[in-house]
This record gives structure tokens, sequence and C-alpha cells, in this order.
């Protein structure tokens, strides 16, 4: 039986991004307007978030390296 990664480690989520599904749509909007309601009185319960898809698990893209600046780079290789 192959031994599976642990989806909460923090190595694994530094590595893949996990896309659950799931609308959140509806749950911003209601995340958006929670102040108003809190100031208003009024009780409004967090709407469900729908699985619309599969779960996917992908690599993460790699960020390019910035490039230093040139004053930076001519100070470095002066010393």
């Amino acid at each position: 039986m192959p031994e599976y990664a642990d989806l909460n480690d923090e190595l694994v989520k530094a590595s893949v991004q996990i896309d659950d599904g799931c609308d959140h749509t509806k749950r911003l909007v209601w995340q958006m307007n929670a102040r108003r309601n809190m100031r208003n009185g009024v009780s409004v319960p967090m709407p469900p978030a729908p699985k619309v898809a599969g779960t996917k698990i992908q690599p993460k893209k790699k960020k390019p390296r910035r490039r230093g600046y040139r004053v930076v780079q001519t100070a470095i290789s002066a010393v």
C-alpha cells in the first residue's frame, strides 16, 4: 500500500496548489456584507459553497528570479 502525503503539511502546501472545486462566490459576498449586517442588527447565515468541479492538485508555478539593481550588483562585485 503506497504512503500518501498529508495535504495539511507545510511542505506540501508550499509545493502544490489544491483546488477543492467549490464555488465560494456567495461566501465572499457574505463576508463583504458582514460588517454592514452587524451594524444594522441583521443575522444572515453563511451560504453554502456548492461543489461545481472535482478536486484538483497541481504543482505551483515557479516565479522567475528577480534581477537586482545594477548599482547593487556593482557594489557587490566591487567588494
